[in-house]
């Protein structure tokens, strides 16, 4: 999750705020839950972590009011980055095991992920993520089962601050021999039981929609090996 503020016309130029922060005392600073959401014609748009704000605020609605922004929970203002959107999808590919579930994971810059990349043009969001998955992980054969939402994190390119949206998906495969994509710097493909991926998950941000989605994906999976007619 990220949040955004524009930058409004009595607010010191992006750089003062990267060191001074932003903050309303009379009635708080309001945020932005997406860049779509912000009011047409915003000048500066800043990305703002709002685990580094006083106080968590709520993950629904357009807009949220907080006390104020602290510097530390700025991040495109030093140097300002504009913020731009970029659209991604990925999978669980996940395994029902008899008592369990497993997730296949990727190992890619030193760290555990799911398989994910970025939106070709013209491509729509479910194709994107089929075809990442079966690119990075090296198989053929992948059915989507159901939706399971979205992430949002964000980090600087060049001059401008992506602001990536990954759409997942439960998916399933038959296939158990996978080729890591080196091309994409993956060194490894592997599975794992639910506890253990959510463990070693190498980002919070994906641990997070790991522990919101649990129930969905357990649910999911055993009903599609449930026999028809059972309960």
């Amino acid at each position: 999750m990220l949040l955004f503020y524009p930058v409004a016309a009595r607010d010191p130029d992006p750089s003062v705020l990267a060191e001074q922060g932003v903050s309303a005392p009379d009635d708080g600073v309001r945020l932005w839950t997406t860049l779509e959401a912000l009011p047409e014609d915003t000048g500066p748009v800043l990305v703002v972590d709002p685990r580094r704000l006083p106080g968590r605020p709520p993950e629904n609605g357009q807009s949220v009011h907080v006390s104020s922004v602290p510097p530390a929970a700025i991040c495109n203002a030093d140097p300002y980055r504009a913020p731009a959107p970029v659209t991604a999808g990925g999978g669980y590919v996940g395994c029902p095991l008899p008592d369990d579930v497993a997730l296949l994971l990727i190992f890619r810059r030193g760290v555990w992920d799911l398989p994910k990349g970025t939106k070709d043009p013209g491509e729509s969001v479910e194709g994107c993520a089929r075809r990442e998955v079966q690119e990075e992980v090296g198989i053929e054969a992948l059915r989507l089962v159901s939706t399971l939402g979205t992430t949002q994190h964000g980090y600087p390119d060049g001059d401008r601050y992506a602001v990536k949206r990954t759409h997942w998906y439960l998916m399933r495969t038959p296939e158990r021999a996978f080729e890591p994509d080196r091309r994409e710097g993956i060194r490894r493909v592997a599975r794992g039981r639910w506890s253990v991926a959510r463990a070693h998950m190498g980002y919070d941000t994906l641990r997070r929609h790991m522990d919101r989605v649990e129930d969905t994906v357990r649910a999911a999976l055993r009903s599609s090996i449930s026999p028809p007619g059972s309960s």
